[in-house]
């Protein structure tokens, strides 16, 4: 069987490892509810598998001495993240690509909810993940107020997805 392949929203020709923001989403499969509910005043109560993503995210700049986390909000069938990719001079290593960071991190994700669930076959993300470069102080800020007061809590609620 043919699986259609996937329409690619990266930039043709862009290295996905040079120093800047980059605004990412990623996506549960079949977009379950699997971080979390809406709480009380749209915060999110992180179940089991949600404060798993969370502790594992924090571990970025652990992981990549050349990655920063600047804002992120786990919902409970996504997550946004604002990353930093730095270079600290000619004789640094160069960032991994974005690619690896967020691959790195779905697949700790699922290894660890995996282990804890005793599920060894369950899916926890989309195949990919949705990026945008930030290319001015403009958009930065735009985008940590749309992390900051994520729009889909209240739609999460009107559809009943929490």
């Amino acid at each position: 069987m043919l699986v259609p392949k996937r329409n690619s929203n990266r930039l043709a020709g862009y290295d996905y490892s040079t120093p800047g923001y980059y605004f990412v989403t990623i996506c549960t499969a079949g977009n379950r509810n699997l971080f979390g509910r809406i709480g009380q005043q749209n915060t999110v109560e992180l179940s089991m598998l949600g404060r798993i993503a969370d502790e594992i995210w924090q571990r970025n700049n652990q992981v990549y001495s050349n990655v920063s986390n600047d804002l992120y909000r786990i919902m409970p069938n996504h997550l946004h993240a604002l990353l930093l990719l730095e270079h600290h001079g000619a004789d640094a290593e160069r960032p991994p690509k974005l690619g690896t960071v967020i691959n790195s991190f779905k697949g700790a994700v699922t290894k660890e909810a995996r282990l804890t669930t005793g599920n060894p076959g369950l899916a926890i993300w989309q195949n990919g993940f949705h990026e945008k470069i930030v290319n001015s102080e403009v958009s930065l800020n735009r985008i940590r107020q749309y992390i900051l007061y994520n729009p889909h809590l209240d739609e999460l609620r009107r559809t009943g997805g929490a």
